[in-house]
């Protein structure tokens, strides 16, 4: 399995798209370095994955450049645009809309609670409709961005991200997205931040091995500790972004990267740009099963400029092994295969139970989101996939509606006779 991870890419309106653009010779060195190191490793990336700060003020314009960037990104690995699982940062978030005295208010009866009482405070907030709508308002772009990966966030019940991957073995990688930034405004400090409940109840189960994306790392977390004791004991991978500097923390039972930034600010000390590739095996059977992990760490050298690896005693990669628990694979298990270019890895396994219902919507889903308002709604009222509902829903809700309902109904395939006559 590989994963392509990036992190902090900034796209800042008003740059991005323009002959002034600072950034602009570096995101053509990043894709064609990425191209070369996949062909290198002799495969697609099976997920890219970006730990936040997609944007850099949670502009709309932000978001569609970075769809528009990230297509031509998979693209040249050899991969589809539906392989991104993306989360939120905090430069994810409308600031404008974060600093509403309404907002403010909300965020600082967080920061406030004890800690004996945080985990209800939050929880309450964001079962209230009126405040998860207010905590939430400042990422409505971004979710409208996240909602065509069927990453978008809606409390209380979809505070997190979830996709399934699977091991040549049958067994699972299970990906979890945590929202760190849904407290975030201009007053951000170390400390100051959190994650909801929700983000500490991931499950150990047969066969399932997690992986969890953050942005912000535990330091920037009110309640990080009990996250990194939690996280600790229960995921295999942790990705998180923010800090703009690489650090990969090798332990007994999981791996732990900071992601350098794909755009760091130019005037940053030590300015370094950089991506990671993850490759992830498991080996062995039964009760002698083992995850190994091995972590590129592609950073920006000047003079001449080009990506090159970053070396862990003189190798090109960060080798991990970890001890798993026993598993079989039960007799009915149909084994995924690795997914071919034109597929995801998830179209090419047969759905396990748990897993996310999208899995088998997410070319479609890209392309759908592709479409005007207008188009959209009106291929969705063709197939009767509009309920009354639905009417206060905001549009990303609405449109993970009309493909959750098209599964139900089997109409996946009309839904996507639709979409490519109306051009996508």
């Amino acid at each position: 399995m590989l994963l392509l991870h990036l992190s902090d890419i900034h796209f800042r309106a008003g740059q991005i798209g323009t002959a002034m653009d600072p950034n602009g010779h570096l995101r053509s060195e990043l894709l064609r370095d990425a191209q070369v190191q996949c062909q290198r490793i002799g495969r697609a990336p099976d997920a890219v994955l970006v730990s936040g700060d997609i944007a850099f003020a949670g502009a709309k314009a932000e978001f569609e450049y970075a769809t528009d960037w990230l297509k031509t990104l998979c693209g040249a690995c050899g991969t589809t645009l539906g392989s991104v699982f993306v989360i939120p940062g905090n430069h994810d978030v409308v600031r404008s809309v974060a600093s509403k005295p309404v907002v403010q208010s909300l965020h600082q009866s967080i920061k406030a609670a004890q800690p004996i009482a945080l985990n209800g405070i939050i929880s309450g907030l964001l079962s209230d409709e009126d405040a998860k709508s207010a905590l939430y308002e400042a990422l409505g772009p971004y979710n409208t961005f996240a909602g065509q990966f069927f990453c978008d966030l809606l409390p209380p019940e979809r505070t997190r991200a979830t996709r399934d991957l699977y091991f040549q073995d049958g067994s699972i990688l299970r990906m979890t997205g945590l929202n760190s930034a849904f407290v975030s405004s201009a007053s951000d400090t170390p400390g100051s931040l959190f994650v909801d409940p929700a983000s500490f109840q991931l499950e150990r189960l047969p066969g399932v091995e997690h992986l969890v994306l953050c942005h912000h790392p535990y330091s920037w977390l009110g309640n990080g500790k009990a996250l990194s004791d939690f996280l600790h004991d229960v995921a295999r991978v942790h990705l998180f972004g923010h800090e703009h500097t690489n650090r990969i923390l090798p332990a007994r039972d999981f791996v732990s990267v900071a992601a350098g930034a794909a755009h760091p600010d130019h005037e940053e000390p030590n300015w370094e740009p950089g991506y990671n590739l993850l490759e992830l095996e498991v080996e062995g059977v039964g009760t002698d099963r083992y995850l190994t992990v091995a972590v590129h760490v592609r950073v920006w050298q000047a003079n001449p400029g080009q990506f090159i690896a970053k070396q862990d005693r003189g190798a090109d990669a960060f080798q991990s092994r970890i001890a798993l628990s026993p598993w079989i694979k039960p007799e009915n298990t149909v084994v995924a295969q690795p997914a071919a270019a034109e597929s995801t890895q998830a179209d090419a396994a047969a759905p396990e139970e748990g897993a996310d219902p999208m899995d088998s919507l997410r070319d479609i889903s890209v392309r759908f989101f592709r479409l005007t308002v207008s188009q959209r709604s009106a291929i969705a009222g063709k197939l009767n996939l509009i309920e009354d509902e639905d009417a206060n829903q905001p549009d990303f809700e609405r449109s993970r509606r009309v493909f959750l309902r098209a599964r139900e109904r089997n109409l996946v395939e009309a839904l996507d006779r639709e979409v490519s006559a109306a051009g996508q």
